[in-house]
């Protein structure tokens, strides 16, 4: 696991604007969630929860991948977790289509993260920030922990 945040790390070392692409980031990962919240789910998910629906299984997951890398990190990332949720349950009890709100979001994350990179200002590192969607909140928060004196696996530390 850390071998993967060292590998991510590595590749956004040339972030020339960071206050547009990590904003751009964690857009793509809320769109990204909110497509999968608004595919159809199975009957069974309702009869566990109302709410349960492929995007919050896959924020489910997410949390438990978190765990496994890091418990600091992964208690971090809970209330963005959680005010995620509670973004998307807002979103539809106004009617609002989470499906047009994300495709607009990813459209809008993926120019800001073709538009914060300086070197490799290429479609193939924006489609390796597309894979890596889950990555990258963890990378994000380990480096607000960092600032803030919180020790946590630092990946931008290159001794492994």
């Amino acid at each position: 696991m850390k071998d993967l945040l060292i590998d991510y790390s590595n590749n956004h070392e040339d972030i020339s604007q960071p206050l547009i692409f990590w904003p751009s980031v964690m857009i793509l990962l809320l769109s990204v969630v909110g497509i999968m919240w608004s595919l159809e789910t199975p009957f069974a998910f309702s009869d566990v929860s109302p709410i349960l629906n492929w995007g919050t299984l896959f924020l489910m997951v997410m949390t438990v991948y978190c765990f496994l890398i890091s418990f600091v990190l992964a208690i971090g990332l809970i209330p963005f977790f959680i005010s995620t949720i509670m973004l998307f349950l807002w979103l539809e009890n106004l009617g609002y289509s989470i499906m047009y709100i994300s495709i607009y979001g990813i459209t809008f994350s993926l120019y800001g993260i073709y538009r914060g990179r300086r070197i490799q200002n290429n479609l193939r590192s924006v489609i390796e920030d597309l894979q890596m969607v889950i990555i990258a909140p963890i990378l994000l928060l380990s480096k607000i922990y960092t600032k803030l004196g919180i020790h946590v696996f630092d990946p931008t530390n290159k001794r492994r």
